[in-house]
């Protein structure tokens, strides 16, 4: 593999190739998080589960089974999928806790803990896939919340000195150990760093990233540097001071979105900053959520030329991550337990997470999950995620969302606000928060997707006359013409499009007189 690194806004390989980062967070691994386990509030964090386990268990079994988990969660097998579904990266979640200690030599990398990044390391680089090390729990903690495993609900990183001491020491250690890996794609430094009630503190980080970085690059020069804006890496104001001071020469900014609306305007002030800083955008987490907005979202990110990591590639139960595994038998019983509501006996725990693993080597794969980041059939598109378009006359519509293209998009029953994009759990929305295009005459809209072999397809259009007729004209490739008459009530037609071979392809729905449109399906015949 050819080690990667920043050229202007975009990344290259050593030999000069433009690449696109694609793939998966893999969270809860190396650093569990309890609602990946259905678990939240009083075990929500790694060392809240591990005293759980300990508590329940005893320390001797609490070992075994923390051995056990961190060799079955993630194996090779996960980087053999992500590869063969065509996408190139990992980011891999670390917690400090786990990767080192202080002893009267100073501090020491833990090799017990940095064995599971090694095996990764060794995955990534035997299948071409690259990995981005994510310092997701940081000693003290960066948020002071539950996912960087904080302690006392504080953001100590930033508030006793040593634990940034320790942070710089620790990402030496790291760069040192893995300067010579070219699958490694890059440094995530801190991961959202501090929620917007420890704003106190942003000060902080940009000066820390500039020690953390000055560290590394003693000990490697190679490596890509990511930074993350603060509240949930999603506010870049820490960063304009980049502007007038330049930060590195191999680097990237990184942002998170979750349940917001998935369009290029939501994103338009990190696309801003990073042409302003001439350096590449990564998407490092976004998910959590239901397939039609994965379908929007993803392709928008590729549109934009923005990498992207998906979270979470595995979860308990879960429609809306790629990997999912059973709830085992008795976990209700755990829950109740920890909710103070029943009592549970060792032998009782012991099988409950003897199932757990067993559960987590037994995994399903959620093939829709896949498909809808790719864009490949078969697959459902709402109507307002077209990927191009072209009107007559600029529409100002009542939904605020895509406002700069003029399309005019309004809600299903003809209400104004917002569409509820943070329905959790890939729950489709309600039929009035729907979304439709009134499309007028002369105007298109186009949508994009992949066939993976040649398959015969069929496309369904949810669609509707403006006035007594409507006739629309739905176009694959801009060769195959479809003309449909359309009625004054919502219908779907169907549309035979026939063989289509391996790549990329598009339709577009074009409008002879107006017409309103809810949503395609193009599905294998």
């Amino acid at each position: 593999m050819e080690y990667i690194r920043q050229l202007g806004n975009q990344i290259v390989t050593e030999s000069g190739k433009e690449i696109l980062l694609r793939g998966f967070g893999l969270g809860g691994w190396l650093l569990p998080e309890g609602y990946m386990w259905k678990l939240y509030t009083k075990c929500d964090r790694p060392r809240r589960m591990e005293a759980l386990i300990e508590t329940l268990c005893g320390k001797v079994y609490a070992k075994e089974f923390w051995k056990r988990y961190y060799e079955t969660y993630i194996t090779e097998k996960d980087i053999i999928q992500i590869k063969r579904e065509k996408f190139n990266s990992v980011r891999l979640p670390i917690n400090a806790r786990k990767l080192y200690h202080i002893d009267e030599n100073g501090m020491q990398l833990n090799l017990e803990g940095v064995q599971y990044i090694d095996k990764c390391v060794g995955w990534c680089k035997k299948h071409e896939v690259y990995m981005i090390l994510d310092m997701h729990g940081a000693p003290g903690g960066q948020t002071g919340t539950n996912i960087d495993d904080s302690e006392k609900d504080l953001p100590e990183l930033f508030i006793e000195a040593r634990y940034q001491e320790e942070l710089i020491k620790l990402w030496t250690l790291l760069a040192s150990r893995y300067e010579g890996e070219a699958c490694i794609a890059a440094y995530d430094l801190l991961n959202e760093p501090l929620p917007k009630w420890f704003s106190q503190y942003n000060h902080f980080v940009l000066p820390l990233y500039r020690r953390i970085t000055e560290a590394i690059r003693q000990v490697d020069q190679k490596h890509m540097i990511i930074l993350e804006g603060v509240h949930w890496a999603t506010d870049f104001e820490i960063f304009e001071e980049i502007i007038e001071k330049p930060f590195d020469e191999n680097w990237m900014l990184q942002f998170h979105k979750y349940w917001s609306t998935p369009d290029k305007e939501s994103i338009a002030s990190y696309i801003e900053l990073s042409k302003k800083l001439n350096v590449p955008l990564f998407m490092g987490e976004g998910g959590e959520n239901n397939l039609e907005w994965y379908t929007a979202f993803f392709k928008m990110l590729e549109d934009q030329k923005i990498s992207y990591s998906f979270w979470s590639y595995k979860k308990m139960e879960a429609i809306n991550s790629p990997i999912s595994f059973r709830q085992p038998r008795g976990w209700d019983s755990l829950i109740q337990y920890i909710d103070g509501e029943a009592t549970l006996s060792k032998d009782e725990a012991h099988k409950i997470f003897d199932a757990f693993l067993f559960e987590i080597a037994h995994i399903s794969t959620n093939e829709a999950v896949f498909r809808v980041l790719k864009r490949q059939v078969p697959l459902d598109i709402m109507a307002e995620y077209f990927d191009a378009y072209h009107v007559v006359a600029s529409h100002t519509s009542p939904v605020a969302f895509r406002g700069s293209t003029g399309v005019d998009i309004q809600f299903q029953n003809g209400k104004i606000g917002e569409p509820d994009y943070k329905r959790y759990g890939g729950e489709a929305q309600p039929e009035e928060e729907k979304l439709c295009i009134q499309l007028h005459t002369g105007e298109w809209l186009r949508y994009d997707f992949y066939v993976e072999q040649l398959e015969d397809l069929v496309i369904f259009v949810q669609v509707k006359a403006l006035k007594e007729q409507g006739r629309l004209i739905m176009t694959v490739d801009d060769v195959d013409f479809h003309p449909c008459q359309v009625e004054q009530v919502y219908s779907t037609i169907r549309v035979e499009v026939g063989n289509k071979a391996q790549g990329k392809h598009f339709i577009k729905a074009i409008a002879q007189e107006d017409v309103m449109i809810t949503a395609l399906s193009i599905i294998i015949k």
